[in-house]
Formats: structure tokens, C-alpha cells, sequence
């Protein structure tokens, strides 16, 4: 009899087992399993991301790093989270662009808008 095999939570894994298969090429099928999910999941964020630079204004980034975060810390921080956290993050950031892109902005509403980004990449580990 098969072992029983239990996921990282302890959920019962369906454990399929053709004659003549052996424990190894098992194990190489759930890993190539696994791996074209893990692409799968980082295809859909990359694509997300992508579209969502394109509709950015590059006035904002350049602000950005004019104030002294770099715009390569701000998309590692966006991958880093999950979709639904990222959504809302990405809403988030293009605020803080179009507030330091607008020449409007009061530099209070500015220098706010730049701290509070600042703040949550600090709280992820992103920058020091």
C-alpha cells in the first residue's frame, strides 16, 4: 500500500500511482507540476506590473528618485506582496506619483504623500 502523503497543511494529497511508475518520476512530475504554477503566478505579476507602467507618468518617477527613493525598490516591494495587496498598492503609488508629478500639489500634501511611501517600504524590508 502507498504511503499517504499530507501537504504543507496537513490536507490529504491525492496520490496517483500507474503501474510501473516509480517513487522518483512521481516526484519529478510534481515538481515540474509545481514549477510551471510558480511561473504561472510570476507571469501574471510581471504582466500585471508591466501594464500598470505603462499607464504611469514618468514625470512622477522621476520625482521619486529625486527625493531619494529609487524606482527599482518600489517595484521589488510590489512584487514582494500578494495580488490583492499589490492592487491596492499599486493604487497607492500612482497616488504619491501624480501627487509629486502635479506641480499643483501643495509640498506639504508632497512631503506627506513621499513619507507615508517611504514609511511602508521601510516596514516591508525594501529599504533601510
Amino acid at each position: 500500500m502507498p504511503p499517504i502523503i499530507r501537504d504543507e497543511r496537513g490536507r490529504f494529497v491525492p496520490l496517483v500511482r500507474p503501474k510501473l511508475w516509480h517513487t522518483s518520476t512521481v516526484k519529478r512530475s510534481r515538481d515540474r507540476t509545481d514549477q510551471i504554477g510558480r511561473a504561472r503566478k510570476q507571469s501574471k505579476a510581471r504582466s500585471a506590473t508591466t501594464q500598470w507602467l505603462s499607464d504611469l507618468d514618468r514625470r512622477g518617477i522621476y520625482e521619486l528618485e529625486a527625493y531619494g527613493i529609487e524606482w527599482f525598490a518600489v517595484e521589488a516591494w510590489l512584487d514582494a506582496l500578494n495580488p490583492q495587496d499589490a492592487n491596492a498598492a499599486r493604487r497607492f503609488v500612482k497616488s504619491v506619483l501624480d501627487a509629486l508629478a502635479d506641480p499643483a500639489t501643495p509640498p506639504r500634501a508632497r512631503d506627506a504623500a513621499y513619507n507615508e511611501l517611504y514609511r511602508r517600504l521601510i516596514a516591508a524590508g525594501v529599504v533601510d
